[in-house]
């Protein structure tokens, strides 16, 4: 079994590196980062359910391992943040020349906010990629004996050879096969584990709370679905699907096919994790170890090689993409810059370097705290969404706000939340006065880049208010005043239930609609002024 597992898995590997040698041709300068505009509809829908999918797919079975089918709410807040990504901002980040996060804040707030917001990326990429990574290193540590270190280094390797050829081109072509083997995998493990466990016998094994849609509690669904719509603004490495293709119509029919991909991959890793709760004897066992018991437990030979490259292609096709936006902002932000006039032209290779670097962070991170995933998911939202939330909503909602006023929002958003998380000393489950980091950190840069923006601008009243602003107007003043309201009326309830974060984040991107839809900001008549678009940066 092992040699058999050796040789396919370095067969695939071998089909891998080939299919991102394909893209070598077509990713010439920019279009190493672009993709040159080209995706068609097809690419884009396999690009983007891979993506997704493979994160789904792992969470998944951890959470129903833990809680039952609740844990298809994971995968609805997934499909939801992605939709709203498209239909919401798709259309704006486009006409901006949109090619990564810190490149866009760079190109309207300057030097400093590129290199700030390019750096805590390039940082945070690592950590989001090392979830999927470290699943598959358990399964195939269980079902081969595999050292974890073989296998975080061997994966980072493989992403790492064959994305440095075609960048995300290389990503066009292997995406497909990765997303290919991980729904087979994902119907041959959900037979297999229903032959082990059959459906009758999962209602008489596990209590009934294990299939109520709501065991897991509205305050961890409410978690789930308020934080990844505050992910929709820094979902860095979606967006840079999505800006490849030829055109945004194109864009949204892509993602909006990949929605039927998510529910399969909702649904149906629920289901593997309800078997492997069933399966499992000791309720203190990990599910990331659950899962390749059941099936080193029951089956031999194919079916469990099936599962194990199943676990490969997941950790691939989920790493590969975050590794190659990480090195994106890391490479073309921050290196192309510093290195002045050497490399000012040479984004492909000031990406191609940084790629290793993305691949170690991975490393790392993942010796560092291997049994601790919760505790680096938050450690990373509240880094990244602190420093990146903020300015890219002003940027594309109150144009005017100074480049003092972003750079603030950008420190004190991502600086807060650490503190705060410090406060609560560094728990994944056990906050500080209750408030997830996250909103801490997210809130405060909001807050600060309002108060920074009125602060150093010229301001004064919208003199032509649309009716369209009139209406935006209106509803944030609305949703304020709600928002207040909860807060004074019920504020022991929003605390005990999770909700006070969500709410006060609600509160401040409210006061930052209402002030867009009437105050208008003058940075010319500062004394730091916004930088315009720089089309030699694009």
């Amino acid at each position: 079994m092992h040699g058999l597992l050796v040789a396919v898995t370095g067969i695939y590997t071998l089909i891998l590196i080939f299919l991102g040698r394909l893209g070598k041709r077509r990713a010439k300068g920019e279009d190493f980062l672009t993709g040159g505009r080209q995706f068609n509809v097809w690419q884009v829908f396999l690009m983007i359910s891979a993506l997704w999918c493979s994160w789904i797919f792992i969470v998944e079975v951890e959470t129903a391992y833990l809680f039952g089918l609740s844990a298809m709410w994971f995968g609805f807040s997934v499909g939801l943040q992605a939709l709203f990504s498209i239909y919401v901002m798709g259309s704006s980040l486009s006409k901006k020349g949109f090619i990564t996060n810190s490149h866009l804040l760079g190109d309207h707030f300057g030097a400093a906010a590129r290199t700030i917001a390019g750096l805590i990326i390039a940082l945070t990429f690592p950590v989001f990629a090392m979830s999927n990574v470290l699943a598959a290193a358990a399964f195939i540590h269980v079902v081969a004996g595999w050292p974890l270190l073989a296998t975080l280094i061997g994966t980072a390797l493989v992403v790492l050879v064959y994305i440095l050829a075609g960048g995300i081109w290389s990503l066009a072509y292997t995406q497909i096969a990765n997303f290919v083997v991980i729904f087979v995998g994902l119907l041959v493990g959900v037979g297999l584990a229903l032959h082990a466990e059959p459906w009758g016998e999962l209602h008489r094994t596990l209590q009934p709370r294990y299939f109520a849609l709501t065991s897991i509690g509205w305050t961890m669904i409410g978690a789930w679905i308020f934080s990844l719509l505050l992910n929709v603004v820094s979902a860095q490495a979606e967006f840079q699907i999505l800006m490849a293709a030829k055109d945004m119509r194109t864009a949204k029919i892509g993602l909006t096919l990949a929605m039927i991909s998510i529910a399969v991959f909702s649904i149906l890793s629920a289901v593997i994790g309800l078997c492997v709760r069933a399966a499992t004897a000791d309720p203190k066992t990990l599910g990331v170890m659950a899962l390749p018991m059941l099936y080193a437990k029951h089956y031999s030979g194919l079916p469990v090689l099936i599962m194990t490259l199943t676990l490969w292609a997941a950790a691939l096709m989920w790493s590969a993409p975050l590794m190659f936006s990480g090195a994106s902002s890391l490479g073309h932000d921050l290196l192309r810059h510093w290195a002045g006039q050497r490399l000012s032209n040479r984004a492909k290779f000031c990406v191609q370097v940084c790629l290793p670097v993305q691949a170690a962070l991975i490393v790392v991170y993942g010796l560092a705290r291997p049994d601790q995933l919760a505790w680096w998911q938050v450690f990373g939202l509240t880094l990244r969404n602190g420093a990146i939330f903020a300015p890219t909503v002003a940027i594309l909602v109150w144009p005017g706000v100074t480049r003092v006023a972003a750079i603030f929002s950008i420190v004190v958003g991502s600086a807060s939340g650490l503190i705060w998380n410090a406060l609560g000393h560094f728990s994944a489950q056990h906050f500080f006065l209750g408030v997830n980091p996250m909103w801490v950190g997210a809130t405060s840069g909001i807050l600060i880049l309002i108060g920074g923006a009125l602060l150093t601008a010229r301001i004064g009243m919208v003199a032509d208010l649309s009716a369209m602003r009139h209406k935006v107007g209106l509803l944030s003043a609305s949703i304020l005043g709600i928002g207040l309201i909860a807060l004074a009326k019920w504020f022991d309830a929003l605390h005990a239930g999770g909700y006070l974060g969500p709410d006060l984040l609600i509160v401040s991107v409210a006061t930052l609609a209402l002030c867009a839809a009437y105050v208008r900001l003058d940075s010319a008549g500062s004394k730091e002024a916004a930088l315009p678009m720089r089309a030699a940066d694009s």
